[in-house]
């Protein structure tokens, strides 16, 4: 910090004397000039020597373009994050990773690529990064990013606020309808099930222009995997085969994962709501099916390609943008290690991801409402899971359209194959969401327990 701030004023976090001869910590971070010098150092490709190694800045061949010439004034994103982002006029947004780790970083390296080498554009133009790389002598030779730039999208929140405000006027406008017998949802559907058989005109009624959404995010996610699944020298990024020995990896991850969130639920049924005490009973009841449905992973015959994949991919992480959606966020989950993170997986967690979202939101929209017209629980349940399940058919049959278009070999060959590892993901990422519950909003863990419930195990 020291050399950095030597080299260049402000730009750092440092102490700051004080005419009396005190100090105090000075976050540069804060500062516009420190602002601007990060960015400017990330354009002039600078690289600067440290007492410990060199700080080393590596511009996207189109940064200029994305930069522009106009004066850019720095200021900070309001959003609860993990890292600190600035955001330089209405055209840059700088991101600075808090969490340092030695090796590439997911978000700047599947960034560079889909920007550099797919035709995809559904993305943040990606426009350079500041790497920190050690010195000689150092335990690890693997550098670590500092920061990256990417184009400010223009747009009109994300896709998690957006889905919430669609849901308030959908509930407001059946919160005065019965629901017809005909048009009451099913329970333990299938997924693949759903998403070939199009919305009766009665759900697209009611739905109105969501499912053209929900479609299109599908169509965007598909697009999404075929530029990462497409052939390609580097090692980084070339799809690999799911073999015999990724699925037995693949079902120990499974099998810990879920005996740890049975074991949580059972270890904290004293401290959920009572309205739940029946469903955590019967999830419980289940834990024997649910071990039996992941252990079979291994019977799979064709499970697809291993590729890089989003890693978090849930409605927070896309923009809805003049009617389109931009994804962003490519690090997948912070807290996890990065080997893990960079870990070429079946982009059925993807899918899995944003099905499980949909979930979450239509529940969490029931749950608001709720709170202004507490006696309508009854009424307005099932017109939650009517929302829920036409929307993940919309979203999975229009995934499915553009991989077959395509002629992929990502996904598994037959329709049963890809049902199966389809739902073992979701399965496993309901199991994931349990745990959260558990530990932070108690409060919320009917949505999980729901999603596990509604799986058909067969």
């Amino acid at each position: 910090a020291e050399s950095l701030a030597k080299n260049h004023a402000n730009a750092v976090l440092g102490p700051v004397k004080t005419p009396d001869g005190t100090g105090f910590v000075y976050d540069g971070l804060f500062d516009d000039e420190c602002a601007r010098e990060f960015l400017s150092l990330i354009g002039d490709g600078t690289e600067l020597t440290m007492q410990r190694g060199t700080i080393r800045a590596v511009p996207s061949p189109n940064f200029a373009e994305l930069r522009g010439q106009e004066m850019l004034e720095p200021r900070r994103a309001s959003a609860e994050q993990s890292n600190t982002s600035i955001l330089f006029g209405s055209r840059l947004i700088m991101k600075l990773f808090r969490r340092q780790q030695a090796g590439p970083n997911p978000d700047v390296e599947i960034g560079s690529y889909l920007t550099e080498h797919s035709g995809f554009r559904a993305i943040a133009p990606f426009g350079g990064s500041l790497e920190y790389v050690p010195p000689p002598d150092a335990e690890s030779s693997n550098s670590s990013t500092l920061a990256m730039v990417q184009t400010l999208v223009a747009n009109e929140g994300d896709g998690w606020e957006w889905t919430l405000e669609e849901l308030q006027r959908f509930f407001e406008q059946v919160s005065v309808i019965a629901m017809p017998e005909e048009h009451y949802p099913r329970t333990h559907v299938s997924l693949t099930d759903l998403s070939e058989h199009p919305e009766s005109e009665w759900v697209r009624e009611h739905l109105g222009t969501y499912l053209d959404a929900a479609a299109l995010l599908g169509r965007r996610t598909a697009e999404m995997h075929l530029a990462l699944g497409q052939p390609t020298s580097d090692e980084a990024f070339a799809p690999e085969p799911m073999t015999e020995s990724d699925l037995a990896q693949l079902r120990r991850g499974l099998a810990e994962h879920s005996g740890a969130a049975f074991d949580a639920l059972r270890q904290n049924l004293s401290r959920l709501p009572p309205e739940v005490e029946e469903l955590s009973g019967l999830v419980l009841s289940r834990r024997r099916q649910v071990a039996e449905r992941l252990g079979r992973v291994d019977d799979l015959s064709s499970a697809g390609m291993r590729t890089r994949v989003h890693g978090d991919y849930h409605l927070g992480q896309v923009l809805r943008s003049r009617g389109d959606f931009v994804i962003l966020d490519f690090e997948g989950e912070p807290a996890r290690p990065l080997s893990e993170r960079r870990a070429k997986q079946s982009p059925m967690k993807d899918v899995a991801g944003m099905l499980r979202s949909f979930s979450y939101a239509a529940y969490s929209g029931l749950i608001r409402m709720l709170t202004r017209r507490p006696g309508d629980a009854d009424r307005l349940e099932p017109w939650a899971r009517v929302w829920q399940q036409s929307v993940c058919s919309a979203f999975l049959h229009a995934y499915r359209l553009t991989m077959r278009a395509a002629e992929s070999s990502l996904m598994p060959p037959d329709a049963e194959a890809f049902e199966q590892l389809l739902e073992i993901f979701v399965l496993d990422k309901a199991l994931y969401e349990l745990m959260y519950e558990l530990n932070n909003r108690p409060a919320w863990v009917r949505i999980p327990l729901a999603g596990i419930v509604s799986l058909p195990l067969r």
